[in-house]
């Protein structure tokens, strides 16, 4: 296998402007996205949730968008490998790595499934409970920030060839060719 193309977010991009780019992308979907659904839901009291209940749902939502990334390769049959690093001291980073290459268009699959799947349900539970409509948009919005980075893999993958294959090392991934024989 000849490695086409590696890719490292914090060398490409400037990981505090993808940071910023995160935050201010889910501000936007959360103010539109709450005006969409505050001008169909007009004449609703909103229930209420403790501080503390609210930011256990978004501190949450990390963990559970990063395994539901795993999912789609676990039905494949890819092994992978957990880790959970703690980083100086700070807060611990949950590292997950896939031991055998897997195919773009499945990799790309793989890398919307949480997206996909917690917006959805977060969509749902927002028509289906108004009351708590500001809540399932917060998770909505909280979703589709850490989708961001995401979206930047997907865009490097789109412009690799069709038949490669990913491979994830500990700096980010490299996209693999298969040698000519």
């Amino acid at each position: 296998m000849n490695c086409w193309k590696s890719i490292n977010l914090r060398k490409e991009y400037n990981p505090f402007r993808l940071m910023l780019f995160s935050l201010s992308f889910m501000v936007f979907t959360f103010i539109f996205s709450f005006l969409g659904f505050s001008l169909y839901y007009k004449n609703i009291t909103y229930a209420e949730l403790s501080m503390l209940n609210t930011f256990g749902f978004l501190l949450l939502l990390y963990p559970i968008h990063t395994l539901l990334h795993l999912i789609p390769l676990w039905f494949v049959g890819v092994r992978i490998q957990t880790n959970v690093k703690n980083k100086q001291k700070k807060i611990p980073a949950l590292m997950m790595k896939f031991t055998k290459p897997v195919g773009r268009n499945f990799y790309i699959c793989a890398m919307l499934f949480p997206t996909l799947f917690i917006s959805l349900v977060s969509l749902i539970g927002a028509i289906t409970f108004p009351p708590y409509m500001y809540y399932f948009l917060l998770v909505f919005s909280f979703n589709t920030g850490l989708a961001v980075y995401d979206f930047i893999y997907i865009k490097q993958l789109l412009g690799a060839p069709r038949q490669c294959l990913v491979e994830q090392n500990k700096n980010g991934m490299d996209i693999l060719l298969k040698q000519p024989i």
